[in-house]
């Protein structure tokens, strides 16, 4: 039978899996009682619990799949021998450059120690791209496409001189205050939801903020005449 999990915090569980496992290395003698506390202690446990997307009963291309990552292994089995009667594990590998073997001997705990620090922490960068595949590169490539789709036509393309142009500046924070202490209202304050409000820009031109409460169906039909209107 297939049962589906809910969807509950797997923590408990991966750490009920680690302490049965090396419990059972420990009674089984294959594990040092003193090792034993050390994983035990450690922060990662190396273990791991998925409950992601739930696999459907028909869906025989995604069991499939999770039976091979079950019967995957972290390394090679066939490079690896164990001497029962001296507990040392052999593993053979490529020629090493500094040690001049392919080839080294471990006891069972340091083994296991070994390869555990191997596994990476959560959220840990595995993959990293470089030259062609880095993201300045294919930045630099999608800029190139996006100027080679431009029209070439120069009569189509308007050139606008902004070398002049000054900004308006923003008035001081101080004006935020005295508005504060004379009318003991907060003018930031958003008047629909109370959330602190950014101020984006000063209009001042009268018929700028005409134009815009018109838009906005605020601008009342007996105003006074323009040259009147406060600012």
């Amino acid at each position: 039978m297939f049962y589906v999990a809910p969807k509950v915090s797997t923590k408990p569980l991966e750490q009920m899996l680690r302490v049965r496992v090396i419990k059972m290395l420990v009674e089984e003698e294959l594990l040092a009682e003193e090792l034993a506390l050390k994983l035990l202690s450690w922060k990662h446990s190396g273990f791991s619990v998925y409950n992601g997307k739930p696999i459907k009963r028909n869906d025989t291309d995604g069991l499939k799949r999770v039976a091979q990552y079950i019967i995957r292994n972290p390394f090679s089995e066939q490079k690896m021998t164990y001497n029962e009667e001296n507990g040392t594990v052999i593993y053979r590998s490529r020629m090493h450059a500094k040690t001049k073997r392919n080839f080294e001997v471990f006891s069972a705990e340091d083994f296991i120690a070994a390869i555990t620090q191997h596994i990476p922490e959560k959220g840990f960068q595995m993959v990293r791209y470089y030259g062609w595949y880095s993201n300045r590169a294919r930045g630099e490539r999608a800029k190139k496409e996006a100027e080679a789709a431009e029209p070439e036509n120069p009569a189509s393309v308007q050139v606008i001189d902004v070398s002049d142009y000054q900004p308006r500046r923003l008035p001081s924070k101080k004006w935020r205050e005295l508005i504060k202490q004379v009318w003991e209202v907060d003018p930031f304050d958003c008047p629909r939801c109370g959330a602190e409000m950014k101020l984006i820009a000063l209009i001042d031109d009268n018929e700028v903020i005409e134009k815009i409460l018109r838009h906005l169906e605020l601008w009342p039909e007996n105003s006074l005449p323009a040259r009147a209107r406060p600012s």
